[in-house]
């Protein structure tokens, strides 16, 4: 007589959770690699170390895409960073920072969150500063290309 032992049954599914700026060192771990290689995309702006504190302080929220889609292992999918920006004339919600991988799981969910966060900050506007190929994810969901960005990096000495 041979026996088996299922599984238990995950959900199916990827989820968008912010994490709260008290939780930022619980979940950190699971992310860095990802925040690594999304800082990279930007130009090395800034330093894994100082995005983390930035966060914690509450300049920046926090984002992860977690969840299983196979109902057997749940995982981080992706991760992003936004900030809320008082202009002049506008407050605008920024996305920072968006990595992450099988993005077919979490785009609709993480571009549904972004506009709640925007609405009920009171944002006028959202801007994702992004490589070439996030074009792609802006087109299906309605953002505009307003502006390119050109970077050169300096040498000193």
């Amino acid at each position: 007589m041979t026996y088996s032992i299922k599984k238990p049954f995950i959900k199916i599914g990827v989820d968008v959770l912010p994490v709260r700026k008290d939780e930022v060192d619980n979940y950190w771990g699971l992310l860095k690699f990802m925040i690594i290689q999304g800082l990279k995309h930007c130009g090395d702006i800034m330093t894994e170390a100082d995005l983390k504190e930035e966060v914690k302080q509450g300049f920046h929220q926090l984002f992860i895409m977690f969840g299983s889609n196979d109902g057997t292992e749940s995982k981080v999918y992706g991760v992003f960073v936004t900030r809320i920006t008082d202009y002049a004339q506008k407050r605008q919600c920024e996305i920072l920072l968006l990595a992450g991988k099988e993005r077919e799981l979490w785009e609709d969910k993480m571009v549904l969150t972004i506009e709640e966060l925007a609405r009920a900050n009171g944002c006028a506007r959202i801007s994702l500063l992004g490589r070439p190929g996030w074009k792609k994810l802006g087109d299906r969901h309605g953002y505009k290309i307003k502006n390119v960005e050109f970077t050169k990096e300096l040498t000193h000495g």
